[in-house]
């Protein structure tokens, strides 16, 4: 595994290390989850080796963090912890994928009995059966040995013991290398688990109580402005060998919120695709590589850490895109000061074109 393709998991250690250095409070678990799903054949090229039924086991060590400092993060009691997991696709042509993720949990609501939460969680997956045009041609899932895994569950959960809870989740799984070599269809694949989760020292429910700090005073519109870096491979062919290209783009982006969580977006996207200009340049062609989009989404506002989603729509790209249309998948965290960092991921519908890095201002906002 090379050093670039682990700077998202870097970043994820960063984060967790700054926000929890000073929870002094927490309760620390460990949990085993079943899984059990399908996958989805978003795809013709994948499809015919889509229906099957994936199965896995996940194991985590979790914290829950009550101190004052940490419900800061999430204006709410959360969980953070590292989890691993093992997924057999129950198919010999797609093999099966060993994950190790980090992830970060709110607390939506809670009772002395029962627990609602929301967990994303990122990471890599080291996959066991890869495309290969000479031996391997029918999954085209995966094309590298080691790839993201991303995901987001729902997970509701019932005390059961002092030290013992039982839960049960809906999950929404992603494996892909972010455009990192073809084909990069990915997979997703729903799952539906259930597990335990044993206290170290004992579950005591937590306070019922609104952490009222200045983080939720009423928000203001703001704007974000900033640079996204991306890393592309341009595969190697009979007549040119495989090229690192890298991709650079930059953003602005006006949010009015809607409420203490919820914004609208705004904005407008620069990019400089270094994977475009190495395509034309293979290609024999004279068109510009660089493009210009409008986007409009929405903005999930969780204390200090913020998920935003919208679309784009080119409305410059000599160089014919996949479509017109693109998603984009945006999780950063505010440090001081107002400036920003995350991880993000772009796709064309359902196929990832490239997984990189934001650095961010926020320009005006309601002080935190």
């Amino acid at each position: 595994m090379k050093v670039k393709n682990i700077w998202g998991i870097l970043f994820l250690f960063l984060i967790h290390g700054a926000i929890v250095r000073a929870d002094t409070i927490p309760l620390l678990s460990s949990a085993i989850h079943l899984n059990y799903g399908f996958i989805i054949p978003h795809s013709r090229a994948i499809e015919p080796v889509s229906h099957t039924n994936p199965a896995g086991v996940e194991i985590s060590l979790n914290t829950l963090h009550l101190s004052p400092y940490s419900m800061r993060v999430f204006n709410s009691y959360w969980f953070s912890g590292i989890q691993a997991g093992y997924f057999n696709f129950q198919n010999p042509d797609i093999g099966t994928a060993c994950t190790i993720t980090l992830f970060a949990e709110p607390v939506i609501a809670f009772n002395n009995s029962f627990m609602f939460t929301v967990r994303g969680g990122a990471g890599l997956s080291f996959n066991t059966r890869i495309y290969d045009e000479e031996t391997d041609t029918v999954n085209k899932f995966f094309s590298t040995r080691v790839s993201f895994s991303l995901y987001i569950s729902t997970t509701m959960r019932y005390r059961v013991a002092d030290n013992l809870l039982l839960s049960l989740s809906g999950n929404f799984n992603h494996i892909s290398n972010g455009g990192f070599r073809q084909p990069n269809y990915g997979m997703n694949f729903p799952t539906l688990s259930a597990g335990a989760e044993y206290y170290f020292k004992g579950y005591n429910s937590p306070p019922n109580i609104v952490h009222k700090t200045s983080d939720v005073q009423k928000r203001s519109p703001y704007l974000t402005a900033g640079t996204l870096v991306s890393l592309r491979v341009a595969d190697k062919t009979d007549l040119f060998p495989e090229k690192k290209c890298t991709a650079i783009g930059f953003q602005v982006r006006y949010a009015r919120p809607l409420g203490q969580i919820y914004s609208l977006n705004g904005g407008a996207e620069f990019i400089l695709d270094g994977f475009i200009k190495e395509k034309i340049y293979r290609e024999n062609g004279d068109e510009d590589y660089k493009r210009l989009a409008i986007t409009a989404g929405q903005d999930f506002m969780f204390g200090n850490v913020f998920f935003v989603q919208y679309f784009g729509v080119y409305v410059y790209s000599p160089y014919p895109p996949p479509r017109r249309l693109y998603q984009k998948y945006e999780l950063s965290y505010k440090f001081r000061n107002g400036f920003m960092a995350g991880v993000f991921l772009k796709a064309h519908l359902q196929e990832a074109e490239m997984l990189g890095i934001g650095f961010y201002r926020m320009i005006s906002a309601a002080k935190n």
